[in-house]
């Protein structure tokens, strides 16, 4: 359970932990052979993704490096003992600011879950060399690796204060036994281990919290080759050549872009490794599966060396940008285009403009590279895009939509300040410089206005509305005149929130008539009363205030405690949030809860919601604060949004995470990582090509949705006001 984001950031702290210094170390598995009893086709590449990986890892400078494998020269057996006794030796070995890469090639596939923290009631599991049969009845594959078991060795590595890259060539799920030819799948049938998957009993979302890491514990991040319903595949690189050389597919592609020794953090890999495996043609097939990736260390540079750019690269497919609005592309947007991932900024082989833009993707022509984008026109076609385009980055935004703040009002009189003020004049250079450097039009108008500004005390306030009854709330920069930096900071970081905002309503509901959303979203609340509160002028211990309260919320998660909160409300110190998601229909969808905070922060939590037999937690329950930890107050108007998306094939997962962040402790270049620019322009509204639904009925089915919320968290003397504490 996150304090209103104030403990979330622990974990960027430990950005700066993967250094160019720092050792690196790894757990290298590779499961060719099964052991007889388990009738279980053998595999082919492990042994040699393990050698791949040693080889790679080596040039990059690692000397501890841990092999369990069934037939590389010197390992250990892979069992299940000798897998656990290879995280028990990296543990020992791990220090404070190591990375550990731990590396799992082999089978995999599903048994029942028995903890009770899997929606769709199985546990994913790797398979080591002695697996057996599954005894009659006990629905437990013996000697089996779960999903909760690694993820227990994985946090033992960060306990000691080490980063964790976990990759994962196997497949989480069962559709059929091995194939013959060029390729192989990696997954076995659970009902050739004795296992009944139709037993499974959902879960309604995580009953019981994992045991808590301590507060200096690495970050982790995980690559899996395939979604937990598809399979994994190796091939045959010789193509039947009488030299078999056998590899996964997901370990092969990743290998190469490591061997090359370019300069990219964990996302940047990551979108080379799908756009190599969707063109890749060595295994006698393209795009025959689909990475997915989770953590916190996706905008880190790779083994903790240098970025290659803070410019954000979106694959493309002909005409086809996998960016849209959500990503702050529209209509008219100017794209370059580059050949890889890695390319330096200027290597650039051609320009095009968004001819259509839809939530999640673009579509785009080859312009001129001289072309000026307008909001109302595009620039001349030429040509065709290039074959060997790859990647596109934003060059020019058209401008067509603007941000609006009030000018400066006296809080008690409503009065504005003149314009000739000091006060007034630093305002206005501020929201001009900052609007012209992010490419947003913005201005200060005296009637309808999107932030409302207010000076009291010597101070200016900025929210929505700025007053909660007689309190002052929102977002306060401490004289200004004095110091006025931290004033163009706060400009800076409302406009960003504002566009992301505007683009994210525009979304909101638009195709509930064409296709009403396909995931049951629910914001529900455990509730603080007056009585566990501290009475307002009363020295303040936030975390023992509201300690009980979420320790409470935690023993109630699965109750009837929670109740659903209406789509705008109040809510107050100390109060839980409890965020959900369950898909209506069967499928795979992203799910991005996305928080816009009273100081105007924006915070993203993801999460992949398959199935439709439970619902499943998206984030970490949200404990509100009107005064929060470091005294720091935070009472005022909130947005959040829920952001669902189909899970494309052969796509990267629309995960917002590190991308639209805007605060301190949240953008992760403070710690020394590649930050990506957030959301800056919106698309005009009209049909296009990808259509969606979002902008008039009758067209194409919608494959992205958001749901908002809105709510104020009430100042805590007027919490008291209301229940009649305070006069």
């Amino acid at each position: 359970m996150s304090f209103r984001y104030f403990s979330a950031a622990v974990c960027f702290i430990l950005w700066g932990a993967t250094t160019a210094s720092a050792d690196i170390r790894a757990l290298l598995v590779g499961v060719s052979d099964y052991d007889e009893a388990a009738k279980i086709s053998d595999l082919q590449g492990p042994g040699n993704d393990v050698r791949l990986i040693r080889d790679t890892l080596q040039k990059r400078g690692a000397e501890d490096i841990v092999i369990v494998a069934s037939d590389v020269e010197g390992a250990s057996l892979p069992t299940l003992e000798g897998i656990e006794a290879g995280f028990a030796e990296v543990t020992s070995r791990a220090t404070k600011g190591d990375l550990v890469y731990i590396h799992l090639s082999g089978h995999g596939t599903r048994q029942l879950d028995l903890e009770g923290d899997e929606t769709d009631g199985l546990d994913e599991v790797f398979l080591p060399s002695d697996v057996r049969v599954a005894e009659p009845g006990t629905q437990i594959i013996p000697n089996a690796l779960t999903d909760d078991r690694i993820g227990a060795l994985v946090a033992g590595i960060r306990a000691k204060g080490a980063d964790v890259w976990l990759v994962m060539d196997s497949c989480h799920s069962g559709s059929g036994m091995r194939s013959g030819g060029l390729t192989a799948e990696r997954q076995v049938n659970p009902a050739a281990l004795n296992i009944d998957i139709r037993a499974a009993k959902p879960q309604a979302g995580v009953t019981e919290a994992a045991p808590p890491l301590p507060a200096d514990a690495g970050s982790y991040l995980a690559f899996y080759a395939t979604r937990s319903n598809d399979v994994a595949r190796e091939g045959d690189l010789s193509r039947g050549g009488q030299d078999p050389q056998w590899y996964g597919l997901f370990t092969s592609t990743l290998a190469a872009r490591l061997d090359s020794g370019l300069a990219l953090t964990y996302r940047q890999l990551f979108q080379a490794v799908l756009s190599d495996m969707n063109r890749n043609t060595s295994f006698g097939a393209s795009a025959i599966q689909t990475p997915l990736w989770e953590g916190t260390l996706i905008d880190a540079p790779v083994f903790g060396g240098k970025g290659s750019t803070r410019i954000p690269r979106y694959l493309t497919e002909f005409d086809k940008v996998k960016a849209g609005l959500v990503h702050g592309l529209q209509a008219g947007t100017m794209l370059a285009l580059v050949e890889d991932i890695s390319a330096a900024p200027d290597e650039v082989i051609g320009y095009a403009q968004v001819e259509e833009a839809d939530a999640r993707d673009a579509f785009i022509r080859m312009v001129d590279a001289n072309c000026l984008p307008k909001a109302d026109a595009l620039c001349p076609a030429i040509g065709t895009i290039p074959k060997t385009a790859r990647f596109a980055q934003v060059e020019l935004h058209p401008i067509d939509r603007r941000i609006t703040f009030s000018p400066v009002l006296n809080f008690e009189t409503g009065a504005t300040l003149p314009q000739a003020a000091k006060l007034s004049t630093l305002f206005a250079d501020a929201v001009t410089a900052n609007a012209d450097q992010l490419g947003i039009v913005a201005d200060i108008s005296g009637t309808a206005y999107d932030v409302q500004v207010v000076l009291r005390d010597g101070g200016l306030w900025f929210g929505p509305a700025t007053a909660i009854g007689s309190e002052p709330v929102g977002h306060k920069v401490a004289k200004p005149e004095a110091n006025p930096r931290p004033l163009s900071e706060a400009v800076r970081r409302i406009l960003r929130a504002e566009q992301l905002a505007k683009t994210l309503d525009l979304l909101d509901g638009g195709g509930a008539i064409a296709a009403p959303i396909p995931v049951a979203l629910d914001v529900q609340v455990f509730p603080s009363t007056p009585a566990q509160l501290i009475p307002p002028g009363q020295t303040m211990d936030v975390e023992a205030e509201c300690g009980p309260v979420g320790q409470a919320a935690m023993q109630a998660r699965s109750t009837d405690a929670f109740s659903s909160m209406a789509p705008s409300g109040d809510l107050k110190q100390c109060d839980v949030l409890r965020f959900t998601a369950q898909n209506e229909e069967a499928g795979q969808r992203d799910v991005n809860r996305i928080h816009i905070d009273a100081q105007y922060c924006v915070h993203v939590n993801y999460e992949l919601v398959e199935g439709a037999k439970a619902a499943r937690e998206v984030g970490a329950m949200m404990q509100m604060c009107s005064d929060c930890p470091g005294n720091a107050y935070s009472a005022g108007h909130e947005r959040l949004y829920f952001l669902v998306s189909e899970l494309e094939e052969n796509g990267e997962a629309l995960n917002l995470q590190g991308l639209v962040e805007n605060c301190a402790g949240e953008t992760r270049d403070a710690r020394g990582a590649v930050a990506r620019e957030m959301l800056r322009d919106l698309s005009r509204t009209g049909a296009t090509r990808g259509a969606m639904g979002l902008f008039s009925a009758g067209v194409s089915e919608p494959n992205v949705w958001v749901q908002s919320y809105r709510w104020r968290v009430l100042p805590r003397a007027e919490v008291f006001r209301e229940a009649g504490l305070l006069d």
